[in-house]
């Protein structure tokens, strides 16, 4: 009689203890993509690659989209035997994102506050030009820029790298999730 067709299986939260945190595994490679999304960021001030902003974007959506389906099989095989419900898939991709949406958005302030206070300066510009290019009137765009310039200070960027960061963050985690769960 074969004994090991009855055996049940060890839940996800059992798995980790005997296997494990995965912990690590997430706090090293948010701090990694969160250098590599840092890195970007420099070098697209830097090097002035302000014009190509939405190719930028969409590339770190998928910077972030891979580097979360890589944790969680990273994960599902180091630590649950090749098991991930979606839920446990769902809950590693968040801590990644929060950490990444932590780090950056942190980072992303220091940048306003110091290297880049000209960056808001010529965004500003760059939105008091459209406005009077659109032939809004002196009083509108007067209007409008009282609400600019709130969003684009220091504190500003960093509540909007704040919410960013999470939303895109949750939409790739979602993926990502379907993606890398197995059930047993």
């Amino acid at each position: 009689i074969n004994l090991n067709k009855y055996k049940l299986e060890a839940s996800a939260p059992e798995l980790e203890q005997k296997n494990g945190s995965r912990k690590p595994i997430v706090t090293r490679n948010a701090i990694i993509i969160s250098m590599i999304l840092i890195g970007i960021l420099l070098a697209a001030h830097f090097f002035a690659f302000g014009y190509q902003n939405e190719r930028i974007a969409f590339g770190q959506f998928v910077l972030v989209l891979v580097s979360l389906i890589v944790t969680q099989l990273e994960v599902r095989d180091k630590l649950y035997q090749g098991i991930l419900p979606f839920d446990k898939a769902f809950g590693t991709a968040m801590m990644v994102v929060l950490m990444v949406t932590a780090i950056f958005s942190f980072f992303t302030l220091i940048f306003y506050l110091t290297i880049g206070t000209d960056v808001l300066a010529e965004m500003r510009t760059i939105a008091e030009n459209s406005l009077r290019e659109q032939g809004k009137t002196e009083e509108d765009i007067a209007s409008r820029m009282t609400f600019t310039n709130r969003i684009l200070t220091p504190v500003g960027m960093f509540f909007m790298s704040l919410v960013g960061n999470m939303f895109f963050g949750t939409i790739a985690a979602l993926i990502a999730s379907l993606f890398t769960q197995r059930r047993a």
